[in-house]
């Protein structure tokens, strides 16, 4: 078995408390909490990127976005979704 390598993060009290404290709600560790919390923040950012993207797209490639947009949108409507 493996040993996983850790490290110790200095925080203020305050900050680890509140860590504690959701993880006493959430009936988990702290570990998990700030996984968790990293995890998010992760999926936000990649999200903001996207958006960011989109949003800088010139108006060749906001058509070519659109149409292919259209185009998904018709497939998931065409009432073939294996149920």
């Amino acid at each position: 078995m493996a040993l996983t390598q850790t490290t110790t993060l200095r925080m203020p009290t305050d900050l680890r408390d509140e860590i504690a404290r959701l993880a006493e709600q959430r009936s988990t560790s702290m570990l998990q909490v700030v996984t968790e919390a990293v995890h998010r923040l992760s999926r936000d950012e990649w999200w903001t990127s996207v958006r960011d993207a989109l949003d800088n797209l010139d108006s060749e490639q906001a058509a070519i976005y659109q149409a292919e947009s259209r185009r998904l949108d018709a497939a998931a409507a065409d009432g073939l979704d294996g149920g």
